[in-house]
């Protein structure tokens, strides 16, 4: 499996608008309500928009793929979007149990009953991303509100798991690794759904299933990368608790695409999608043999 690494290559020019584009939707945000995360954890900021022009490569396959040009206005929600996905998936792993724990009882509150309190900067800029979401996107659409409350429950299974490790250590290894492997695919499956969701009026159910699909392939790809970041903080994935994870990533890899290039309709919104999973399997495959090598925690790749 290879891909091209030239900047020529379509991905490579998609990246490289995509960056500037997350940068000019997310920059006067984090200035406006966050500016310590610019000014002081430089690091986080740059991984906060790597991410976010991420899920707008990935937003614009899923909108062509769905039907629908990927015009500036659903370029500017898949930043958005990326923007929110950090901050969640920071409130999640980043300040341990009880701050992930108190992120997702508030965030119910706020999808069910429509309220919040803001705690920290790092909480205004998420709520402010979220709140320009909603504006650009009726949130009580039937299939965008199951996806998003799909998408909770995921991350609440996810964090229960972390607090109830001694139970399923008494399991069998095999129901373990089911559970992990479900976990992994519903959070990321789920989210990509949402993206989805956002940037189209209705997913068709045709592609559905494989726009899924893809989801749950990236969060094996990013979980093979943070496998020793993972080991280090005591969080247990799919990936990391495998014998030959990198000879498993590759079966899952190599048997998805295949269906998505067999189940999409040709086009360039599959093209896309099958270019940036490559692409980033590859990329994240180096990350794992680097830290490997170094015997340091990686906290982020660039490209």
């Amino acid at each position: 499996m290879s891909v091209g690494s030239s900047p020529s290559s379509k991905i490579e020019r998609l990246y490289q608008a995509y960056r500037r584009g997350t940068v000019e939707t997310l920059h006067p945000l984090v200035l406006a309500h966050y500016p310590a995360l610019y000014q002081a954890h430089r690091d986080e900021y740059r991984k906060m928009m790597e991410l976010s022009a991420k899920m707008t490569v990935v937003g614009h396959a899923c909108a062509e793929i769905s039907g629908y040009a990927y015009d500036q206005r659903r370029q500017m929600i898949a930043h958005l979007f990326g923007g929110c996905c950090f901050l969640a998936d920071s409130f999640i792993d980043d300040f341990g149990m009880a701050a992930a724990d108190d992120y997702l009882s508030r965030l119910e509150r706020l999808l069910t009953d429509g309220w919040f309190e803001i705690k920290t900067p790092r909480e205004e800029l998420f709520y402010v991303i979220i709140a320009r979401l909603f504006t650009e996107r009726d949130v009580l659409n039937a299939d965008l509100r199951q996806a998003i409350l799909l998408l909770l429950r995921a991350q609440q299974r996810d964090v229960r798991l972390r607090g109830t490790l001694r139970s399923f250590r008494r399991t069998s290894r095999r129901q373990q690794l089911e559970l992990l492997r479900e976990i992994a695919r519903n959070r990321s499956g789920h989210a990509i759904l949402v993206l989805t969701g956002f940037l189209v009026p209705k997913i068709p159910s045709v592609v559905l299933r494989y726009i899924f699909l893809a989801g749950s392939i990236i969060m094996h790809i990013d979980d093979h990368g943070d496998h020793y970041s993972d080991l280090h903080y005591r969080r247990v994935t799919y990936m990391n608790q495998l014998a030959s994870p990198a000879k498993t990533l590759g079966r899952i890899v190599r048997s998805g695409i295949r269906e998505l290039l067999d189940g999409l309709p040709k086009g360039n919104g599959r093209d896309i999608l099958v270019e940036f999973l490559t692409k980033y399997y590859v990329t994240r495959l180096k990350k794992h043999r680097a830290v490997k090598a170094q015997r340091t925690v990686a906290w982020a790749v660039y490209e």
